[in-house]
């Protein structure tokens, strides 16, 4: 998952997108949900419920490995279909 350098600022579209495709993967069978997540992005994995796995490094670049709590994300059958953001998203 990405976003656009533009809209990176949008205030909660990054955890919006996160819950998104977790709560949609939880509706699917997902049991374990696994992320390699740029460390300056840690810190908001782990307020949205997300355990640091390991450190690694992608592309020269440090990372983590980080899984997703699946308890606090509740299966959300119509990802396909998404939601609409309006604020931030509570952690």
């Amino acid at each position: 998952m990405a976003v656009d350098q533009d809209y990176r600022k949008q205030g909660s579209l990054g955890a919006a997108l996160i819950k998104l495709a977790v709560t949609s993967a939880h509706a699917q069978g997902c049991n374990t949900f696994l992320a390699q997540v740029q460390a300056r992005n840690q810190l908001l994995f782990r307020r949205l419920h997300w355990r640091s796995l390991k450190e690694i490094e992608i592309h020269n670049r440090p990372h983590y490995l980080m899984q997703a709590d699946l308890e606090w994300y509740p299966p959300y059958a119509d990802g396909a279909i998404g939601f609409v953001a309006t604020s931030r998203v509570a952690a």
